[in-house]
């Protein structure tokens, strides 16, 4: 430990002056609120952030692929493209369309998606939120079953085993005029994704039976789901399958979306919401910085003869500065180390015992999701460090200054 440091923890010492020390105290003590509150905070965001990711990559692919036509013929070609990239792991047709939905009771509109179960399955995680019935019903097999989500099941009044009528805005042409396309299914289940826009909305059929409602060929469907081997690189791959369906051609045909391009609002809002929560609890560990200005003032204007005698036996003005900011570098360190251990205590009891539960009629989810990353520790440990550093410099500037001759005089 060279002379400096010893120095700066001499003058965190209690001494008689105990105004300084309580400084000190609660300098210490508004720095470890404020990284603790951000840890929490960001932690908890976090979690919600991963969650709401998992629930939307559970329902969607990573990435579809669809044709500016509006529907992508003879597909099993464009999957086998799709499937020659380095990095695609599974693919699986669908169909999209959106339709009317009646019950005996009412009706409402939907969007209709035609999947074949084995391959979906693949892809999302659509099986793991069935909480009625079964989904066999999917498998291109079975006639005239459908799956429906859970609001979208409430709002209709019925449960497995009931029947619904689906509507096709695209009618046939009669004599009489154009004529809605009707088509009778059987509830064969339910899911509950969690996701309100998701199960308010969306219901399931085979592949099969969605072409023949629409009256589409065998080899045309909406576009392909396609899951990666790695989901970070959701973006980049998207454009290098959109680039390999196109090839040398003029005009592009096929475009790719990934999951982060198709809820890109919904992310970009809550990234906003986490930094804008940053930005505003940084603010209660810069209070405490200040809390550090005041205290070394404090102590300056208490050491001025130490200063002085310092000075006298060769210490530069450089030494003073060094003391004086490595004290409040002391103070900085200590606030945020136990901020850093409280904040993650917090955390870890959260997420292993569940304390804090949510009304599942409001949220999601019915606990609060807590995801703790080392860049997020890393970052909130640094910028309260920094803080303290920036906190310690005017007033060690000052101390440097100090004459020895005056300070010793004023003695």
């Amino acid at each position: 430990m060279n002379f400096h440091t010893k120095i700066a923890l001499h003058y965190l010492k209690p001494k008689n002056n105990s105004f300084i020390s309580l400084l000190s105290l609660i300098s210490v003590t508004g720095i470890m609120i404020g990284v603790m509150a951000l840890i929490v905070v960001i932690s908890v965001m976090s979690g919600f952030d991963r969650t709401l990711e998992k629930r939307v990559i559970g329902i969607e692919s990573q990435i579809i692929v669809l044709n500016y036509n509006g529907f992508v013929n003879n597909y099993k070609k464009a999957a086998k493209k799709i499937s020659s990239v380095k990095g695609v792991k599974n693919i699986a047709p669908f169909i999209y369309t959106d339709i009317m939905i009646s019950s005996a009771s009412t009706s409402t509109g939907s969007v209709l998606r035609g999947i074949d179960i084995k391959t979906e399955e693949k892809v999302t995680d659509l099986k793991k939120y069935l909480i009625k019935g079964n989904l066999s019903g999917l498998d291109n097999k079975k006639k005239n079953e459908i799956v429906l989500g859970k609001v979208l099941a409430q709002n209709l009044g019925v449960s497995v085993g009931d029947r619904v009528t689906i509507i096709s805005p695209d009618g046939e042409i009669t004599p009489f005029g154009v004529m809605p396309k009707t088509e009778r299914f059987i509830v064969c289940g339910i899911i509950n994704s969690g996701m309100y826009n998701y199960d308010s909305t969306l219901s399931f059929v085979s592949l099969k039976n969605a072409q023949t409602f629409l009256g589409l060929p065998a080899n045309s469907v909406t576009g392909i789901e396609i899951k990666l081997d790695n989901l970070s690189f959701a973006n980049s791959f998207a454009r290098k399958i959109a680039d390999k369906l196109n090839g040398n051609k003029a005009s592009s045909s096929y475009y790719a979306l990934s999951w982060e391009e198709l809820n890109k609002n919904l992310f970009s809002a809550i990234k906003l919401e986490k930094l804008t929560m940053f930005v505003i609890l940084s603010l209660i560990v810069l209070v405490a910085a200040f809390n550090i200005i005041s205290t070394l003032i404090m102590v300056v204007m208490e050491k001025r003869k130490d200063i002085a005698i310092l000075k006298s036996i060769g210490a530069s003005s450089k030494d003073i500065m060094i003391i004086f900011i490595a004290q409040g570098i002391i103070i900085g360190a200590i606030g945020t180390s136990l901020g850093l251990l409280s904040g993650f205590l917090i955390c870890y009891l959260e997420k292993t015992y569940h304390i804090i539960s949510l009304p599942s009629s409001v949220y999601y989810i019915t606990t609060l999701p807590v995801r703790m990353t080392a860049g997020e520790f890393i970052a909130i440990g640094s910028s309260a460090l920094f803080l303290s550093f920036i906190a310690t410099l005017y007033p060690s500037y000052k101390a440097g200054k100090i004459d020895p001759a005056e300070g010793v005089r004023h003695e």
